[in-house]
């Protein structure tokens, strides 16, 4: 299993703010000079690796040609470019780039994609032997290896700012080799804040779940998620209590009402502000409206992580070796119900803690989920009174009644779902 976290750079012990963000930034253009020169040269390669084929009936032998792999032809030249860095970076980089042209080669090729070019706030990557965390009395720092042997300074020591206890046991983990360290990244954001992203793997402890127990995820606004069990083995869903099933979406909204309401004043005050806030323009009178953003930004990926640990804990503590959840990708991102929530990042977050779990993933078309009758299979729009009470479910045919969601996180746990609701269709 792989993951990763992400620290913030408070300062570095052997250069100041300013020189270190030069430094960085400098490093920066390097590694995305070299890495277009590498993208090219992997493509231009390919091309004329076919045309030898063309011409004498089989690939050329990069050895024979070069001396040496054609890998190692690129990363000289990224070297040249990236002349102050540390060697074991530039190959670490040139891999990156490698991947990314495999990854993208059949479909450059066939006219589906375009070769990839990288901008200026690509990541720094770091070799995984290249620096080492350290946990000292006044927190935690990084010695990294930034620059070649020609440098007069070869390792630079980055103070780790204020981390969150989960960071901390993860920081200790790697550190103690319970977790073992990978490659790294600096990365810079919007703001000028330089970040260390630490990756590393390990072998998780994996309950082995029945997979014949579903547990199906239906998203919404008002319940941000409802959850329920189909237990395939028994042929019936699990009989729970309605507080442990149903996560209230209202924590969400109310903070969201709040701040949006807080942004919509303070824009309101920017426009009558006087000279003092002025500055040069637009973009400085409604900075401190726009900082806003980030405590939303903050707010739901905290609040998505909460949720995806629960439902994921959810499906163990009941066993459910297969989760089923919506296929988003047919909503129209315009629309209110992905802008009011990012359903797609608590989507992805369930997925890779479910992975951790062993936990299958499986995504299914949630068309006529919440018009259908869990109980009958009656599929009908007049099940659901949208005018008068969405929240309420009734069959027309067997006169089923229960909460919507329930009934459409029912049917969504079904295994042959998409199939029961082609089947009704077809029924005179």
């Amino acid at each position: 299993m792989n993951k990763c976290i992400k620290i913030t750079i408070k300062n570095c012990n052997q250069l100041n703010f300013t020189n270190i963000n030069k430094t960085l930034s400098n490093i920066r253009y390097m590694t995305c000079k070299a890495s277009n020169k590498a993208m090219q040269m992997y493509y231009m390669w390919e091309y004329e690796r076919m045309n030898y084929k063309k011409l004498n009936g089989q690939y050329p032998i990069d050895k024979d040609l070069f001396g040496k792999t054609y890998r190692n032809v690129v990363e000289g030249y990224m070297k040249e470019i990236m002349n102050i860095v540390n060697t074991s970076n530039v190959s670490q980089t040139n891999a990156f780039v490698l991947k990314k042209w495999n990854s993208d080669k059949q479909d450059i090729l066939n006219y589906r994609k375009s070769v990839a070019s990288f901008k200026l706030n690509m990541p720094i990557y770091i070799y995984n032997k290249n620096y080492k965390i350290i946990q000292g009395n006044n927190g935690y720092e990084i010695d990294a290896a930034i620059f070649n042997k020609k440098q007069d300074l070869r390792h630079v020591t980055f103070n780790i700012d204020k981390l969150d206890n989960n960071k901390k046991v993860t920081l200790n983990k790697i550190i103690s080799g319970i977790y073992k360290q990978g490659a790294a990244q600096i990365i810079q954001d919007k703001k000028g804040k330089w970040y260390f992203i630490i990756s590393f793997s390990f072998v998780p402890d994996i309950k082995e779940l029945d997979k014949n127990r579903i547990l199906g995820v239906d998203l919404g606004i008002t319940n941000t998620a409802t959850l329920q069990i189909w237990d395939n083995n028994e042929k019936k869903w699990d009989k729970l209590l309605y507080r442990e099933c149903i996560l209230d979406g209202k924590e969400s909204i109310h903070f969201r009402q709040k701040v949006e309401a807080r942004r919509r004043s303070m824009l309101i005050s920017c426009k009558v502000a006087g000279d003092g806030r002025s500055g040069h323009g637009t973009k400085t009178k409604i900075r401190s409206a726009s900082n806003i953003g980030d405590k939303i930004n903050n707010f739901r990926d905290t609040l998505n992580h909460k949720y995806s640990k629960y439902i994921v804990d959810f499906a163990v503590k009941h066993n459910c070796g297969t989760v089923q959840l919506e296929d988003l990708t047919g909503f129209n991102p315009e629309n209110n119900f992905l802008k009011s929530w990012p359903y797609f990042d608590m989507q992805s977050k369930i997925k890779y803690k479910s992975k951790e779990k062993g936990i299958d993933i499986k995504i299914i078309n949630p068309y006529k989920t919440s018009q259908r009758c869990s109980i009958c299979g009656c599929i009908d729009k007049l099940n659901r009174d949208s005018k008068n009470n969405q929240s309420i479910f009734k069959c027309i045919n067997c006169g089923y009644e229960e909460h919507a969601d329930i009934n459409a996180a029912k049917n969504i746990a079904l295994p042959n779902i998409e199939k029961l609701i082609k089947n009704f269709a077809k029924i005179p």
